[in-house]
């Protein structure tokens, strides 16, 4: 008769040992974007002009028509107010928190705002009042869990003497 209950009793606390053990499936899965994003090597940004890499003299002198002696500032200012905002030039880092707030270090100062994915997934978003415009937007060519690859591409056109249009590319590759 012991065995008649001991056995049943001992195969359903079996049954519920071995559920209890499949507790991985019930953790919320992580979001790849959150955590701290640095620069992935010296070279963590490619700038192009017509499928061509330029440097930031290249870009300023063909790109912004400055002279050159001023055309890597100007390259650096168009990129860090035009298109780059919150992600520094030469030593970005970047933070992302689970509650979609950003920090980041521009020029030595410290920058915050919202970050958003948007276009399902596939655009983020960086939003902060301390920047010149309010917001800047990336496409995400590649995430994963150490790995994180922005760009964003547009075009500028010029009419009169050199007149043209220039498909410039921008690429920023980070790491954690």
């Amino acid at each position: 008769m012991k065995n008649l209950i001991f056995k049943p009793l001992c195969f359903l606390l079996l049954l519920l040992g071995l559920g209890a053990c499949n507790s991985e499936e019930a953790l919320p899965p992580m979001n790849p974007f959150l955590g701290e994003w640095k620069a992935s090597g010296e070279q963590f940004l490619t700038l192009t002009v017509n499928g061509e890499e330029k440097s930031l003299e290249d870009f300023g002198v063909q790109v912004l028509r400055s002279n050159t002696a001023t055309a890597v500032g100007a390259a650096e200012e168009y990129l860090r107010y035009t298109i780059m905002g919150p992600i520094d030039i030469y030593e970005p880092l970047l933070l992302l928190t689970p509650q979609e707030l950003f920090a980041a270090q521009v020029e030595g100062e410290r920058v915050t705002g919202i970050w958003k994915l948007q276009n399902s997934g596939s655009v983020l978003h960086l939003n902060s009042l301390d920047l010149r415009d309010n917001g800047y937007y990336f496409n995400i060519k590649r995430i994963s869990v150490n790995e994180l690859e922005l760009d964003w591409s547009w075009e500028m056109s010029y009419i009169g003497e050199n007149s043209g249009v220039f498909k410039i590319n921008l690429k920023i590759h980070l790491k954690k």
